[in-house]
């Protein structure tokens, strides 16, 4: 696990979650090491044997050594300071039992050195036999350290599949209002913890994480449309699920990892379009109302651009197939027009949304026809006819594309032809 191009010439441990997951026989992806040398004196004997090395974090003590172009993170022993429930003061110690001491959970508290000596001072090994999440010391002190770690207790029980120690889920809960405040607050940035919500979503499971996000009030902090989600009882004909909230985690579980932001958002604008009718309530127009949503959800959440403009098609879209779809040519045309790029996209939110109801007659709506739904009549044929460019193009041109997608037309004379005599189509 660690490099002998590194412990040759400086002692040194592997710490953190690359411990974890050796010990828990999984393959470690980044390996973190920690030493007693400080960051100069890192740096000087890495580059007298000839590595490469990067001042990637001096003031936290961290710096990065280049071996065969792989990076490792080597940071000198610390223990913190200050802390402000975001950042830390650190000062550099020598000793390991010191470092491990700062760290957030006991299975994330273990070293192991060079010649794979396991130093594990706080039965991190045994939690993680037990399956097992627990604060390393106490959890008001660990929580008080770093409120972001609220929220990572609950993603790495959804990633790893671990039950929350009751000491710790207690203090968790006790300390929500506080979170809540870090989060309204802005100690806690968006972008920490829509970091936390992105690992999650690449795991088995993510409504175990969303179950807590939702307890602890995060997730109407962050997504204040989601309020009253949990008591919008939906048609149990199609919806034995429940609420609306029940029915979005079910969905995120069954959606791919890359759909997981999709889905959550899909079903955002139920709440605002509430009906009650007899038991349950009806949300007449939820999915364009929800597209409407979306870019101001996905800017406050700091999404890329990209993402906010495919859960904005998604969720404008996903209903586009239902149980009372008829699927004709003309439909199936129309609405991969509508969908362009975001077709599978779609798809998969869709599949997810509906699980085992999933009609297998929809599968055609899906399979691309690009040449009956990409526009074929263009402005340069036009020209060669003699039509100036300018708006009475523009309006040609819609009025062949509209003839397209009503008949599934690919002959360019017969589109432009459409084109020249008016051709419309009541739609």
């Amino acid at each position: 696990m660690i490099p002998p191009e590194i412990s040759d010439i400086i002692p040194v441990y592997a710490v953190g979650g690359c411990v974890r997951d050796w010990l828990m026989g999984n393959k470690p992806s980044d390996i973190d090491l920690a030493t007693p040398f400080l960051p100069k004196r890192v740096m000087e004997l890495a580059n007298q044997s000839g590595l490469v090395t990067f001042p990637t974090g001096l003031k936290h003590g961290t710096v990065t050594i280049l071996v065969a172009d792989v990076p490792y993170e080597v940071t000198t022993f610390r223990t913190d300071v200050v802390t402000d429930g975001r950042h830390a003061e650190v000062s550099f110690v020598e000793d390991i039992w010191n470092d491990l001491s700062r760290r957030d959970f006991t299975m994330n508290a273990i070293a192991i050195s060079n010649h794979w000596e396991v130093i594990d001072p706080f039965g991190g090994e045994s939690d993680i036999r037990n399956r097992t999440i627990r604060t390393v010391g106490n959890p008001t002190t660990r929580f008080t350290e770093d409120l972001l770690r609220i929220i990572r207790a609950p993603r790495f029980s959804s990633q790893l599949g671990f039950s929350i120690h009751p000491t710790t889920l207690s203090c968790m809960y006790s300390m929500k209002h506080k979170l809540i405040k870090g989060i309204s607050s802005g100690v806690l940035s968006i972008e920490r913890i829509v970091s936390e919500f992105d690992k999650a979503f690449k795991y088995d499971k993510p409504s175990t994480f969303l179950r807590h996000m939702w307890n602890l009030e995060v997730i109407t902090t962050l997504i204040s449309e989601f309020k009253e989600a949990d008591q919008l009882q939906q048609n149990p004909k199609y919806h034995p699920e429940g609420n609306v909230w029940e029915h979005t985690l079910e969905a995120v579980d069954r959606a791919p990892s890359e759909y997981r932001w999709h889905t959550l958002l899909h079903d955002i604008g139920k709440p605002g379009t509430a009906e009650l009718h007899g038991d349950s309530y009806k949300f007449k127009g939820h999915e364009k109302f929800g597209a409407s949503l979306i870019p101001a959800i996905g800017y406050r959440l700091r999404l890329p651009r990209r993402l906010i403009d495919e859960i904005g098609a998604t969720t404008g879209l996903h209903m586009i197939v239902n149980f009372a779809t008829n699927v004709t040519e003309r439909n199936r045309r129309r609405f991969q027009a509508q969908a362009g790029e975001y077709l599978n996209a779609i798809r998969e939110v869709r599949k997810a949304d509906v699980g085992n109801r999933w009609i297998s007659d929809w599968d055609l709506m899906f399979d691309p026809i690009p040449e009956q739904v990409n526009p074929i009549l263009m402005g340069r044929h036009l020209i060669e006819m003699g039509v100036e460019p300018g708006i009475e193009m523009g309006k040609m041109l819609d009025k062949a594309y509209e003839y397209q997608l009503e008949t599934g037309e690919t002959d360019i004379e017969k589109l432009k032809e459409a084109a020249i005599n008016g051709y419309s189509v009541d739609v």
